[in-house]
């Protein structure tokens, strides 16, 4: 660990000067861990999707609640006043506390004997995750340069898929094995280990600076929020990453359901094959989109969010084309091309936030993407989803229906991409250096 400061220290204005290279890419490193096992515990659901609704006697509406609404309600609202804590106190602190609460309330999803249960556990565990990626990556903003920080936003955003896949390929082998409860608990309980590691390897710069320098010229949230809102450019973002989480937060959470009706695929191939499919798009999107971030950000501020909607734009067709058809082989590469094109414009859809929205409220910004993202796009994206597919279900049948309805969830991300094509615009005048 570097020497404190003195208040005419760089390292004042430029925390990640506090950290060599390698200090930097191993708090990544415990952060992508932290990402990966909210992503796991957040995801589970999607994996005990048949079995609950089968024990439940539950409907796919009812499930899209479970999935979405239930997880999103704490999640967003709480999201926002823990930014404000993350703007100002120990980020270190407040990631390791939310970490231990989710994980208790995933073990005790285990233990639900009916709908109204799993929906308050689920309320729980939503609380509990709403302190960790807004406040992780106000961390990550610390410990980088503005030079190398797509790519590190690229690497953590990263942790979403893989722990989408770790769900469906480590939750479906459990759950086929032991049960949907056993996969709740076990991942739950393994979750608390990772507190042990937050602990011992992370480090809050706020802690190495002079209390008088890290203590001035805080922003309320009323400030905070107007000067955000005042740019076009970041309600444009975040207008494009509502319909974005609507697609992967909504449409995404019943492609395991897909695949065992429409192609009759048991519990542990259909985690299987998705959870490949996802792995593959998270490395893919990680490495490729962080790049393009850096090298096209170094430009302008503008080439971000123009590329984040060009990405998103482009997947469409390829998504469309798998859920259309009726050959697994087509839904295979249409998945995996729309996956990596999608997922590569994760880094620059946070990286365009970072960009204007000013060192003094990160977390607050976003906070504010993930409180809209989470209560319309994971809230509401289930929830349309289910009942759209109940609709079409009940004339198509349930496979039929449920194709329907994900097909018009995937069209979200055509005016999801056109918003970010409009905040690029602006960009340059909103940015803030």
């Amino acid at each position: 660990m570097a020497d404190v400061p003195t208040s005419s220290d760089p390292a004042i204005a430029q925390p990640w000067l506090l950290f060599s290279p390698t200090r930097r890419w191993t708090m990544l490193a415990v952060l992508f861990l932290v990402s990966t096992v909210s992503n796991i515990d957040r995801q589970i659901m999607s994996v005990a999707i048949e079995p609950i609704k089968a024990e439940f006697q539950a409907t796919d509406t009812q499930m899209g609640l479970l999935t979405g609404a239930a997880f999103a309600l704490f999640y967003a609202t709480l999201g926002l006043p823990i930014a404000r804590l993350a703007d100002r106190g120990n980020r270190k602190l407040i990631i390791a506390i939310s970490i231990t609460f989710w994980s208790l309330m995933t073990a005790i999803c285990g233990a639900a004997q009916n709908f109204t249960q799993m929906f308050l556990a689920r309320l729980a565990v939503g609380g509990g995750e709403s302190g960790a990626l807004p406040t992780s990556q106000s961390l990550i903003a610390d410990y980088f340069p503005p030079e190398v920080r797509g790519r590190a936003l690229g690497i953590f955003i990263m942790a979403g898929v893989a722990g989408y896949a770790g769900a469906l390929i480590g939750g479906t082998q459990i759950a086929s094995h032991f049960g949907w409860r056993a996969m709740f608990v076990t991942f739950g309980l393994t979750s608390l280990l990772i507190v042990v590691v937050v602990h011992f390897t992370l480090r809050e710069p706020r802690q190495m600076l002079p209390r008088t320098e890290d203590r001035t010229k805080r922003e309320r949230f009323g400030p905070s929020l107007a000067a955000l809102v005042r740019k076009p450019s970041f309600c444009w973002q975040v207008t494009g990453s509502v319909f974005f989480g609507i697609v992967s937060y909504g449409a995404l959470i019943f492609m395991l359901s897909h695949l065992m009706r429409s192609f009759d695929f048991p519990l542990a191939r259909a985690g299987a094959v998705f959870g490949t499919i996802s792995t593959v798009t998270a490395i893919f999107g990680a490495l490729v989109g962080g790049y393009l971030t850096d090298r096209l950000g170094r430009r302008s501020p503008a080439a971000v969010p123009f590329l984040t909607g060009a990405l998103i734009i482009a997947a469409l067709p390829f998504y469309l084309a798998a859920l259309l058809t009726s050959d697994f082989t087509i839904f295979f590469i249409g998945t995996l091309i729309g996956g990596c094109v999608m997922f590569s414009a994760g880094p620059s859809m946070f990286a365009g936030i970072h960009i204007i929205c000013g060192s003094q409220r990160r977390a607050t910004a976003i906070a504010m993407l993930y409180f809209m993202m989470n209560s319309i796009g994971l809230g509401g994206g289930p929830v349309l989803t289910g009942l759209l597919s109940d609709g079409f279900g009940a004339s198509y049948g349930s496979a039929t229906g449920l194709r329907i309805a994900m097909v018009i969830s995937f069209a979200s991300l055509l005016p999801g991409g056109i918003c970010f094509l409009l905040a690029s615009r602006t960009m340059k005048a909103d940015a803030e250096r």
